[in-house]
């Protein structure tokens, strides 16, 4: 039986809200959506740019959600959100010119080792701040340039590496760290954004009816991680770093 277009747009409704919420505890959202907008027929290059889209939204929305609860904190902030919009823009522009392939075979062993550690690490665990390895301005200097190198360049598992890269470098709780993470996110993705609409790439009706689920499922995620966030974050967030590890192995070596 054919879906009307008021079935699909209820779908993409509801599973932007359930990637709402998932990414805003733990990241991972684009497992949901993608494949989603795919169902809904949309051309591979379209899903990516409306993707963007609509997870931008939800992104607005947990960091705000944060903001307003001053939960987020701003010392180098700014700078790292300058630096990841830098290494985005690189990544974007580099993505024409470098294959894919090497990256394609990495990241999956990348990832792999992020989920032994989610597993096994007993920072992850900490309910306390530990000793930071580098200082703010340094790590968002880095970390901003190559993690948004990554995301404008291939983008798989994004979310997961930044709350490691804070954990590991800054000392961050796990509950810090995925919410700081939500900016810089954010910023990486409006950096594609600009190119995909540039390119004509988004369906705006798509983009805005998941975009509203994700505003949605967002804010009640946002909400969950501010009340239950040392408890919640660890399970989702090792659930999301085994989906995604799976799918590239798969995609990578299996398919």
């Amino acid at each position: 039986m054919e879906l009307t277009i008021q079935s699909i747009l209820i779908i993409v409704f509801v599973m932007g809200a359930v990637a709402g919420f998932v990414d805003s505890i733990a990241g991972g959202g684009g497992l949901i959506t993608v494949p989603t907008l795919l169902f809904a027929g949309l051309d591979p290059l379209v899903a990516l740019g409306t993707n963007k889209m609509q997870s931008s939204m939800g992104e607005v929305t947990a960091s705000a959600n944060y903001i307003a609860q001053k939960q987020l904190s701003f010392s180098g902030l700014l700078g790292g959100l300058c630096y990841t919009v830098i290494g985005s823009v690189l990544g974007a522009v580099a993505v024409s010119y470098v294959s894919k392939q090497s990256l394609e075979m990495l990241i999956p062993v990348l990832m792999l080792s992020i989920t032994i550690y989610a597993i096994f690490s007993k920072k992850l665990r900490s309910i306390e701040s530990t000793r930071p390895l580098l200082s703010k301005k340094t790590f968002y200097l880095v970390c901003g340039l190559v993690i948004g190198f990554y995301n404008g360049f291939f983008g798989p598992g994004v979310g997961s590496i930044w709350i490691v890269a804070f954990i590991i470098l800054l000392g961050y709780t796990v509950k810090q760290a995925s919410m700081s993470t939500k900016p810089l996110n954010l910023v990486g993705n409006l950096s594609s954004l600009i190119y995909f609409v540039y390119m004509g790439k988004v369906n705006f009706v798509y983009g805005l009816t998941m975009g509203t689920g994700q505003i949605f499922g967002a804010f009640m995620g946002s909400h969950v991680v501010l009340k239950n966030g040392d408890r919640i974050i660890r399970p989702v967030f090792i659930a999301v770093c085994l989906t995604v590890t799976g799918k590239l192995i798969y995609n990578t070596y299996l398919q």
